[in-house]
């Protein structure tokens, strides 16, 4: 047979993808920036399979870009759409970035936010680029969930001009955790699935139906936990028809003196994080062991998430005297990452490890 058409018979090959996102200052400072803006989920990023660690370490960095422009209490809410607007085209088609009029790097300079988070919006050109290096699949996943998030943000978004904002119901509440959380179960619902990792279709429809609550109930748990933070640093998410039902104002639930109402408030919030936590032990479970790493990668997060659940249930009168954020211990952390570790292989030993951290 002659060797041409042998040729033809081969697979044509995928473009080179841009090595500098890969081996050079880049990739490096990459690492840099996630293990600053999310020491909790540096970990469980480093433990996934290479190509997932890449892709979600890097989606991650897009989802924190867009919480740090949400999160920005000093600028306006028409600039943080502005910039919002900006970062969804730039997510779906990185050439229309505007590097004469770069609202990422003005917003960098003048507001008060955290270091590396100056720096991840100083950078947002080439992290917006780098998803074009990411096989097509995967690039589509990833655009798809992220400009969902971005909207949402939108919706959402308060500002200088309109501070202390506050959900007014609970379907807001629910609504607001599905767009910055949510989306990121359902982004990882579609990269965990990938071809190659051959999961089975019931499986995939189990992971369908349990991952946005996935990542609500992650969510719900830093929303209870920052709360009376939160509410110093200008942000509240407690719904007001939840302050309502219960008669209190938003300055006596942050208050400690009608605690009986708050407690109340606390536990109505903390019933629907827990009924969000059971369907993700049920996205984790349904995971094949002999995908651990991707099992890992969930189980770090939700089993300190209900370690935090259970520490304020346990601690409520006492957190509701402070306006601080409720953290577990070092030592109980350090107890659940390397438990974790058998729990990837075994769902009687997750549910162990949950069971351990009432």
């Amino acid at each position: 047979m002659p060797s041409s058409v042998r040729l033809s018979k081969l697979p044509r090959k995928q473009p080179m993808p841009d090595l500098k996102f890969y081996n050079g200052e880049f990739a490096r400072n990459r690492n840099i920036w996630l293990k600053e803006v999310s020491r909790t989920f540096y970990p469980s990023i480093k433990a996934l399979p290479k190509d997932l660690h890449f892709y979600i370490g890097h989606s991650y960095l897009i989802c924190r870009l867009l919480d740090t422009l949400e999160d920005a209490y000093d600028i306006t809410a028409e600039i943080k759409k502005s910039a919002l607007d900006q970062a969804i085209i730039c997510i779906d088609d990185p050439s229309k970035f505007n590097k004469e009029n770069d609202i990422f790097s003005d917003i960098a300079k003048t507001s008060d936010i955290k270091p590396f988070e100056k720096i991840i919006l100083e950078n947002a050109f080439s992290i917006f680029e780098c998803i074009e290096t990411f096989p097509t699949p995967v690039q589509k996943h990833i655009r798809k969930w992220t400009v969902e998030m971005a909207g949402g943000m939108k919706k959402y978004a308060f500002g200088s001009d309109n501070p202390k904002v506050q959900l007014s119901t609970i379907e807001e509440l629910e609504e607001y955790t599905y767009y910055v959380a949510g989306t990121v179960g359902e982004l990882l619902s579609e990269l965990f699935t990938l071809e190659r990792f051959r999961v089975p279709e019931e499986i995939k429809k189990i992971m369908s139906e349990n991952g946005i609550a996935f990542g609500k109930a992650l969510q719900y748990v830093n929303i209870i936990k920052d709360s009376r933070e939160d509410f110093t640093e200008g942000r509240c998410f407690i719904p007001k028809e939840l302050l309502d039902k219960h008669n209190i104002t938003l300055d006596d639930f942050f208050g400690s003196a009608r605690k009986e109402e708050i407690v109340l408030i606390y536990n109505e919030l903390i019933n629907r994080a827990e009924d969000h936590l059971k369907a993700a032990i049920t996205y984790i479970e349904s995971i094949p062991a002999r995908l651990w790493r991707i099992r890992l990668f969930c189980i770090w997060p939700v089993a300190l998430a209900y370690a935090t659940l259970n520490g304020i249930k346990n601690d409520l009168e006492d957190f509701i005297k402070t306006n601080e954020t409720y953290k577990i211990s070092r030592k109980e952390v350090g107890s659940i990452l390397k438990k974790g570790y058998l729990a990837a292989f075994s769902n009687g030993y997750f549910r162990k490890l949950l069971r351990s951290s009432k």
